[in-house]
């Protein structure tokens, strides 16, 4: 691999075939109840995901875990057992927030340093991943390029939305580039309120694409790249292909995306990248030319009215 390269290479999910039996799972790993600062019970909060379609969910109360086994919910529901951490920043920012999944064991984060946080999470067989960066004042170089370990990042929080910071983007390409490694991302709700209140659930979620309905099966697919974020489209394809012929030393990729209708569709690369769009038109489909010599790609499809999905970042360097 050219030295330039990403460390790490993420999957395509739209290439893992439904004949070999994977499918498409929806859910949210970010939400809380009254075992924490959420106004629902933890059964009333399972309860409602599984009453809006959602295939999984995590109840990721503050500083301890909310055990799978406490609330009973459908079979074909999977609960994936977690909770988010606060570790104090020893760096000069804002108390860190992690989100840490398929945990066994509860531990008192705030006497905790951030990476000794990571490190247990990581050999109690778990993943841990940055929360709402943009929310926290997170600067990543400062406060995220010390720490090892972590699986990825929270690119949408639908509460942090309220507060005009839900969207983590530009934190994802900031660590990526520094670090140069590809990381996957989470979009969730981080849901506090009640159903009723219709003010932070049911607009931020995450697919995964897996064989199996299992904790173990979503999370090391999400970490694996396998899936995507959204608040609103939806993904059906992307497909790459190299076009040049090889001869001037451009790397010219070519990009077939399909979706639900969108007004947009953004290709973020590394430095710069480019965009396909109609001139008032919406559309479900379009190939069309991404920046030469890109080292990795990830795409934004922006729907009719804003909202978004967000692919994980590809690999182009497997091109060469």
């Amino acid at each position: 691999m050219p030295q330039d390269s990403p460390q790490n290479g993420l999957l395509n999910p739209f290439e893992l075939s439904a004949d070999d039996g994977y499918t498409w799972l929806k859910g949210n790993l970010h939400s809380h109840t009254t075992n924490s600062d959420g106004k629902p019970s933890p059964q009333e909060r399972v309860d409602g995901y599984v009453g809006q379609g959602y295939d999984f969910l995590c109840v990721s109360d503050h500083y301890k875990i909310t055990r799978t086994d406490t609330v009973t919910c459908p079979d074909d529901f999977v609960l994936v057992q977690g909770a988010e951490l606060h570790p104090h920043n020893p760096f000069g920012g804002q108390t860190h927030h992690f989100l840490a999944f398929n945990i066994r064991e509860d531990m008192d984060t705030p006497k905790m340093p951030p990476q000794h946080v990571i490190n247990q999470v990581n050999e109690q067989g778990g993943n841990i991943w940055l929360a709402h960066p943009h929310w926290s004042s997170v600067n990543i170089m400062r406060d995220t390029l010390p720490l090892k370990g972590l699986a990825g990042i929270e690119v949408f929080n639908s509460t942090c939305r309220r507060a005009s910071r839900g969207e983590g983007s530009i934190h994802w390409d900031d660590w990526m580039s520094l670090e140069n490694k590809l990381y996957p991302a989470l979009g969730n709700d981080d849901s506090h309120a009640l159903d009723a209140d219709n003010r932070d659930t049911y607009q931020g979620w995450t697919w995964a694409r897996v064989k199996e309905r299992t904790p173990e099966a979503i999370m090391d697919a999400l970490v694996k790249g396998a899936g995507y974020s959204s608040n609103g489209p939806e993904i059906r394809n992307i497909e790459l292909k190299r076009v040049d012929d090889r001869s001037d030393g451009k790397r010219i990729i070519e990009a077939t995306i399909e979706s639900s209708e969108a007004q947009r569709y953004a290709a973020i690369s590394e430095t710069y990248g480019g965009d396909y769009y109609l001139q008032g038109e919406t559309f479900e489909r379009a190939t069309f030319r991404l920046r030469p010599n890109a080292r990795w790609v990830r795409f934004e499809i922006i729907g009719p009215d804003g909202s978004k999905a967000w692919s994980n970042p590809l690999d182009l360097t497997l091109f060469d």
